[in-house]
């Protein structure tokens, strides 16, 4: 059925963060040839923005409020000639977006019941017949609340894996990405998250996990305490040591050197991000971009080498990314351009 519509299907894959490069272009070359496409692409988005938000159970409701904001008034109005046409015209688009909400939905259940190395992992260690998965795309965040009563903030581009019901001696999850964890306290059954490059493990407490593929592993917590436990490179002979970490104390552990700080940090700026919130101090421009590029799902693109080691900081709160490079671009002088799939930076 995807194929039916290679518009839907780009639309798809981009919001689910599944899209190419190549395929981010040809999406934005059809919306910017086509103004009825555009408008179609703002209503997917509504649609996604608000099932992404809830289960599948809820999804057909979400779908009705979204068809609510675009059908006609219930009342009817005393047309002319020319807007009878219109009238006309908008039903039938009514009626084609519709059908790409419901191709949309689709196409994202499809994506996100793939296997992903973070399930790989998890059937590595147990049977997960029973077992959920939940694969954010970029610009897509999620609550869940767990079986045991646990509560977890999983950012974009990020994934999780965790059993429908907690059986046996210890509460297990899988995680790649980054999430905000509240963990209901049960001193009979340790809380376990396991990372491709390391081990967390707790009782009950809250505190922040950042473990993207090709980035350092970074914990934070904002109560309670938790224990790090670093998985080092084969080829390495080190012993990992438990890291105990309290609050407002940070660790950042570097698989391939084996590199491991532990500083001072506020917590309540590492999980800013579940309160819209984004942080930035001191940060690289090409560490700031990385992170547009997961909260806009906006293509991150460097013309030159020079500005990826601008150091900015700065605080932004539900600000769109135009508003945040406005403001970027003049604490320390570049020039940027924001298309529908891009984002581009130049000197």
């Amino acid at each position: 059925m995807l194929n039916e519509d290679p518009f839907i299907t780009l639309v798809t894959k981009k919001l689910a963060g599944e899209a190419s490069p190549q395929e981010l272009q040809q999406l934005d070359t059809l919306l910017q040839a086509d103004e009825h496409l555009r408008e179609r692409y703002t209503i997917l988005q509504q649609y996604f923005a608000e099932t992404a938000q809830r289960s599948s159970s809820n999804a057909d409701q979400a779908l009705q409020r979204t068809l609510a904001r675009i059908q006609p008034s219930a009342v009817p109005m005393p047309l002319t000639p020319s807007k009878k046409r219109s009238a006309l015209r908008r039903n039938i688009y009514i009626g084609a977006s519709l059908a790409a909400a419901v191709v949309l939905l689709l196409g994202v259940s499809f994506l996100l019941r793939r296997q992903q190395p973070v399930r790989q992992l998890a059937e590595a260690h147990n049977d997960t017949s029973a077992w959920q998965n939940r694969q954010n795309g970029k610009a897509t965040k999620a609550i869940l609340e767990l079986t045991d009563g646990s509560k977890i903030w999983l950012n974009a581009d990020s994934k999780l894996t965790y059993p429908e019901v907690f059986a046996g001696a210890s509460r297990e999850v899988y995680l790649e990405g980054e999430a905000f964890f509240e963990v209901a306290n049960n001193e009979t059954k340790p809380f376990i998250i396991h990372l491709h490059k390391g081990t967390i493990k707790v009782l009950g407490t809250s505190f922040n996990i950042r473990a993207y593929e090709n980035e350092p592993v970074q914990t934070s917590v904002t109560t309670g305490k938790v224990a790090f436990i670093p998985k080092y490179d084969d080829s390495s002979n080190q012993r990992p040591d438990t890291i105990l970490i309290t609050p407002d104390v940070k660790v950042t552990f570097t698989q391939n050197t084996g590199n491991i700080v532990k500083e001072n940090t506020t917590s309540e700026d590492d999980k800013a991000w579940t309160e819209g919130r984004l942080v930035f101090r001191n940060a690289t421009l090409e560490s700031i971009t990385m992170e547009l590029e997961r909260t806009f799902g906006k293509k991150v693109k460097f013309n030159t080498e020079t500005p990826k080691h601008y150091r900015l900081t700065g605080s932004f709160q539900h600000n769109s990314l135009e508003e945040i490079m406005f403001y970027l671009a003049r604490s320390r002088a570049f020039h940027y351009e924001i298309t529908d799939s891009t984002l581009t930076i130049n000197n």
